[in-house]
């Protein structure tokens, strides 16, 4: 009587194990890519000789002197629209 509920409690038990699976392995991606991103940073501040000091100041340079006065995020997602155009074409 009770096995369609007994095989839903499973299969729900199973669902709630893979999606903390898979959010762990999200954690996880988000940790590696964060780790890259500091590592691609350091290879040009290495590569163009900067001091931290140095990077910090052409970090403020830049979003003082932003093209038309658009926020970063702007410009940055602009290009990446561009880009798609591009490839969809």
């Amino acid at each position: 009587m009770f096995e369609k509920l007994d095989k839903a409690y499973a299969e729900l038990k199973r669902i709630r194990a893979k999606r903390i699976e898979w959010e762990n392995k999200e954690k996880a991606q988000e940790k590696r890519c964060a780790e890259l991103e500091k590592t691609c940073i350091h290879e040009i501040m290495v590569s163009e000789e900067l001091t931290p000091k140095q990077l910090a100041e052409l970090i403020v340079y830049a979003k003082n002197n932003l093209p038309g006065d658009k926020p970063v995020n702007e410009i940055v997602n602009t290009e990446k629209e561009d880009e798609n155009n591009e490839t969809e074409e």
